[in-house]
C-alpha cells in the first residue's frame, strides 16, 4: 500500500528511464507491438528495490517493504532490461485482478 507522503506516480514516456531492449531475440524483436494499457490513477502502484530475477518479460523486484513483487514490462518500449540486482523504481498497475504491468521504470535508482 502506497504511503500517503509519497507523490503521485507519472506514466510520461519520458519517465521509462534508460528504456533499453533486451539483447534476446527470443524475448522482443525490432517492431514489436507494447501492449496498450490506459493508465488509471486509482490502480497505480510504486515499487522500489533490486531486481531478483528475470523471466522472459516479467521481473521479480524485492520491494523496499519486504515482498517481491512480479512486474510486466509488455507495456515498456525496452532493449534491455534490468539486470539482477539492479537497483530500480517502477510504476504499475494491476490488470485483469493478478498482472502487475509496468508503466514506467527507472534503473540504477539512487537512494
Amino acid at each position: 500500500m502506497p504511503s500517503n507522503d509519497a507523490e503521485p506516480a507519472s506514466t510520461s514516456p519520458a519517465n521509462a528511464g534508460s528504456s533499453v531492449r533486451t539483447t534476446s531475440p527470443a524475448y522482443m524483436t525490432q517492431g514489436d507491438a507494447v501492449r496498450q494499457i490506459t493508465p488509471d490513477p486509482d490502480r497505480m502502484q510504486q515499487v522500489s528495490g533490486p531486481v531478483v530475477k528475470q523471466d522472459g518479460l516479467t521481473l521479480y523486484v524485492k520491494d523496499v517493504s519486504g515482498p517481491v513483487v512480479p512486474l510486466d514490462m509488455s507495456a515498456l518500449r525496452i532493449t534491455k532490461l534490468p539486470q539482477k540486482g539492479q537497483e530500480i523504481l517502477a510504476v504499475y498497475q494491476v490488470e485483469e485482478k493478478t498482472e502487475n504491468v509496468a508503466l514506467s521504470l527507472q534503473g540504477e535508482k539512487q537512494d
